[in-house]
């Protein structure tokens, strides 16, 4: 069953003499409008940083990892290692979260502790950091959605689509298939645009290149102690190398692919060609999804699909983004809220599949 919309429209009115214009439609005045910039001044006080809590979760997930990989290497239950493995999984997810978070200096209040914290966080998912900074916080944040800008998720037209060699538009079906986000990620983004990112994809930088070896280093030091301990303790070596680290590897891989689908592909939002018609109508909220999640996903991925806050204002932290994003509902903001089930999920996939840029709507792949 498809999920409804709620309580929020997406559509936004352009008032004159406002090239940037955010709709705000509180109960209390029915036509009252403010800016971008209006709005995000409401959220000042989502701000505020908590070091010693940013500090506390660093180290519970870091400590939820190690506990993770333990019962999957150290134990022969086959359900512990299950176990092990979901641990796992969901540490790295969390552990990129909080990454993410001090990536765009929203984690504490120290610039310098972000820039660690997230160099640190990111390893657990084998992300360098500053690839993902460039592509992520200058490119998406300052494009989304729009199109030769932001490369994320970006639909191709019919057009291009029929003239893709077969192998190609097979490929393409693939990753707006249900189960496609993993491979989408793993090699549109990870390989191609952050791990050692060619020319075509990024200006040649030595931190490019440094952050990417580090990520290579920590990959090699993960397998390498997995592969001592096996032989320590005589156990297989290529079945736990499998358990400990390539099932929760793409595991991961699919669960963010996943997530940043759903941040900005709807049936009803939008993509842009004309930059101009992008900056009128506000795409930076008006083409960014709240995805209201079921009890307990929402705390499990710190918030992180209360996104039309994060993507007004990205320094608000993580641990604040669910007051922030209430915040804006109740200020009347114009932003897609929509409640996640597997139905909204199947016709996510049906739908969004190729773009028409000048009619702005989403068509099907041929037959």
């Amino acid at each position: 069953m498809s999920a409804q919309p709620v309580n929020v429209s997406f559509k936004t009115e352009i008032p004159a003499r406002k090239t940037h214009v955010l709709g705000i439609g509180s109960p209390a005045a029915n036509s009252a409008q403010l800016s971008v910039a209006e709005a995000r001044k409401t959220l000042e006080p989502f701000r505020r940083k908590r070091n010693a809590h940013a500090l506390a979760l660093l180290a519970s997930d870091f400590g939820a990892f190690a506990a993770g990989q333990y019962l999957v290497v150290a134990t022969d239950n086959g359900w512990l290692r299950l176990l092990g493995i979901a641990i796992t999984w969901i540490s790295i997810v969390r552990l990129f979260l909080i990454g993410h978070d001090a990536c765009h200096q929203a984690l504490t209040s120290n610039q310098h502790w972000n820039q660690w914290m997230a160099r640190v966080a990111f390893l657990a998912s084998l992300t360098p950091y500053s690839t993902w900074r460039a592509g992520h916080n200058v490119v998406h944040h300052g494009f989304n959605n729009l199109r030769g800008r932001d490369y994320v998720w970006e639909p191709h037209t019919a057009q291009e689509y029929a003239a893709m060699p077969r192998w190609r538009q097979r490929l393409e079906r693939l990753y707006r298939s249900a189960a496609g986000p993993g491979l989408y990620y793993l090699v549109e983004i990870w390989w191609r645009c952050l791990f050692f990112p060619t020319r075509r994809r990024a200006p040649p930088r030595a931190v490019f290149k440094l952050d990417s070896l580090l990520v290579a280093g920590v990959a090699g030091l993960w397998v390498g102690l997995i592969y001592r301990y096996t032989i320590a303790h005589s156990t297989a070596f290529w079945p736990t190398l499998l358990l400990a680290f390539v099932i929760p590897f793409m595991l991961w891989t699919w669960s963010v692919g996943l997530v940043v689908y759903l941040h900005h592909t709807h049936p009803e939002i939008r993509w842009y060609a004309d930059k101009r018609r992008w900056k009128l109508e506000t795409a930076q909220l008006a083409s960014t999804v709240h995805l209201v999640m079921p009890w307990p996903l929402g705390p499990l991925i710190h918030h992180i699909m209360e996104h039309p806050a994060h993507h007004l204002d990205a320094t608000i932290p993580l641990y604040q983004l669910k007051r922030a994003q209430q915040h804006l509902k109740d200020i009347g903001a114009g932003f897609t809220s929509t409640r996640f089930t597997l139905g909204y999920y199947r016709r996510c996939v049906k739908v969004c599949q190729l773009y028409d840029y000048r009619q702005q709507r989403w068509v099907p792949f041929p037959n």
